[in-house]
């Protein structure tokens, strides 16, 4: 991956920059071609949400430092410890004063990441400061910024006489608002920089993702609904059911952009349906990215199978990787399908490609975790920032959003809502069991000001969980009364085919025990203590053995509750928060083979939940 830190930056710089560009005969690249190109690229990436005027005046300046002398000594090698950043980050706050300042941040951060939009810290930009300290121990290359800028200037380059800010006027817009501006601003640098330094080492550009290409994609996923459908073991009712939602996803997918949830029945075909919205909704609004936000690696794994099926008679195994990107921590291990796992090959190109794509997400449909997704949004670093730019103009889909902390959610929403209103970008809550996020609208507006009033994409009046009723749940009759393991343990035993969900994973060893001593047949085990891959193994049986009316006995913690595809006629559920009742009913009849499914919840022993 070619991730270039400050160190493998300066010393690139030894190859590739000699400042005094007329001084220097024979130059391939002098600095005033990078700053031009850089500048340009920058423009580019912020055009789509009005910053091109501040991203490529921070793209000019960024490395203004490097006309300094110390910076030419540090190519000879004669010095070291050299701040050529923090001058071009001063004359943008000096010469156009507030309108500056988003690109003052950009600039400063594109090193040693985004500082405080502070008045001290801002202040610490200022060469003429009192002695000579300097807050990461360095040395200005030159405390002459007029010294500079003439010799900027004599490469030819030119400063905008004034620039009218779009994104970031000052310092008192709500915290939101404000952060998410400086950053998307802060992503177009430093993903220009970075780009435009990689290409000077390889000698050329690298390759792009592929065009999303909406109308034919969504042609494409049509057709692969319809033939899932033809071959659905699933019930009349709940094919019905799916393609209502099918229907209504592609009727809500004609509103104009902004924030959107979808509340539908486990079993509905959420995944599929979803991505149809997405695609028909960037057709219409000329969108250019889909991205799918996961919270589990087993959902993942499950969601980007299904994806690439879909793609894969467009798309050869070479270009596939180009349009269906996943990125999380275990991209580079996958299941081939014969229930073991392969590691990458780190040479293969295909995925040396896809290793690219996926620093600044240069690919149309985005598979990634929740995790990635807003700790890049929230993070400071510039390898973590440089993909924001490409939210703009994006569609973004969580799945099992009920998993989202609560604690996280107004700082999380009020950034989300944010990207809606500035940035084009159309944002969907996905799960059966949607939280009301809609009752933190107000305090949401005190970070950002649209708030969160979303659109339900599936109308009140398709009542698809009154119309597919599949479970009956039985609660316990005196909670006070715990059930044993072992009592549990015959309950399970009790019939052949039975998922069993508790809290903790402490809970299903002591239950496996206890079945174990019992001799059952057909036993599993499912957690987080497994890796995607020997889970996916798990599951696999599981569902050959429903299939096949064979005795299968799951024993699982929550991880199975979030989008796993399995349909048991009996599931136990230990007692737990209302909407962990709901997911779990969700694996029960999932497909509507029995005239009812049996949700039976329990109080264990040894009551915990995390």
């Amino acid at each position: 991956m070619l991730t270039l830190n400050y160190r493998a930056h300066c010393q690139g710089d030894i190859k590739k920059y000699l400042a005094h560009s007329k001084n220097v005969a024979g130059n391939e690249d002098p600095l005033f071609h990078h700053l031009r190109k850089v500048a340009d690229r920058a423009a580019t990436f912020a055009g789509p949400f009005g910053a091109s005027k501040e991203a490529e005046l921070a793209g000019l300046l960024h490395d203004l430092g490097k006309y300094g002398e110390l910076f030419q000594a540090r190519l000879a090698g004669k010095e070291h410890g050299i701040d050529h950043w923090s001058l071009g980050a001063w004359q943008a706050l000096m010469k156009y004063k507030n309108h500056g300042l988003a690109s003052a941040l950009a600039i400063q951060g594109h090193h040693i990441g985004l500082q405080k939009a502070e008045k001290e810290a801002l202040a610490q930009l200022n060469p003429n400061r009192a002695g000579s300290y300097h807050p990461h121990g360095l040395r200005l290359s030159d405390p002459d910024v007029v010294r500079l800028i003439n010799r900027f200037e004599d490469d030819g380059l030119k400063l905008p006489v004034d620039i009218t800010c779009s994104i970031y006027s000052g310092l008192k817009a709500p915290p939101a608002t404000a952060m998410l501006d400086v950053r998307m601003l802060y992503s177009a640098l430093v993903d220009a920089d970075f780009i435009e330094t990689e290409a000077h080492f390889k000698g050329e550009y690298r390759e792009s993702g592929l065009s999303l290409m909406p109308d034919e994609s969504l042609n494409v996923l049509l057709s692969y609904i319809e033939v899932l459908a033809r071959k659905s073991k699933a019930v009349g009712l709940v094919n019905r059911m799916r393609s209502d939602l099918l229907d209504a996803c592609l009727t809500a997918a004609k509103m104009p952009q902004g924030l959107f949830t979808l509340t539908a029945p486990t079993g509905s075909g959420k995944t599929l349906n979803m991505l149809a919205f997405a695609l028909k909704h960037a057709a219409l609004h000329k969108l250019q990215r889909i991205i799918m936000v996961i919270p589990y690696l087993s959902i993942i794994d499950q969601t980007a199978r299904e994806y690439r099926k879909v793609f894969q008679k467009k798309y050869s195994s070479e270009d596939i990787g180009k349009f269906i990107l996943e990125h999380h921590s275990l991209t580079g291990i996958r299941n081939t399908g014969d229930n073991t796992s392969k590691t990458i090959d780190v040479d293969d190109e295909s995925i040396a490609i896809t290793r690219l794509l996926a620093e600044n997400w240069d690919a149309p449909l985005i598979i990634t975790t929740s995790v990635q997704f807003f700790e890049s949004l929230f993070s400071n670093r510039p390898s973590a920032c440089r993909k924001l730019h490409n939210l703009a103009g994006s569609v973004i889909l969580f799945d099992e959003i009920q998993t989202f902390p609560i604690s996280l959610a107004i700082p999380s929403l009020a950034v989300l809502s944010r990207l809606a209103e500035k940035y084009r970008s159309t944002i969907v809550l996905s799960t059966a069991t949607q939280p009301a996020f809609s009752m933190l609208d107000e305090p949401i507006k005190l970070y950002s000001p649209t708030g969160w009033t979303p659109a339900p994409i599936v109308a009140p009046q398709l009542k698809l969980f009154e119309r597919i009723r599949r479970t009956e749940v039985e609660w316990p009759l005196n909670p006070g009364s715990p059930l044993s393991w072992a009592e549990l343990a015959h309950t399970t035993t009790s019939r052949d085919q039975v998922l069993c969900i508790v809290n903790l994973k402490r809970h299903a060893f002591c239950l496996l025990d206890e079945l174990v001593n019992l001799g059952a047949e057909g036993m599993f085990h499912l957690s987080t203590n497994m890796c995607p891959a020997h889970r996916q193994a798990v599951l696999d049986e599981v569902r050959q053995r429903l299939d096949n009316k064979k005795p299968c006995r799951l024993v699982s913690t929550q991880c199975i509750e979030a989008g796993v595809d399995v349909d048991f006629p009996f599931v136990l559920r230990a007692l737990a928060p209302l909407d962990a009742i709901a997911q779990a009913a969700g694996r029960c009849n999932r497909n509507g083979k029995e005239s009812i499914g049996q949700v039976k919840v329990f109080v264990p022993e040894d009551e915990g939940y995390p």
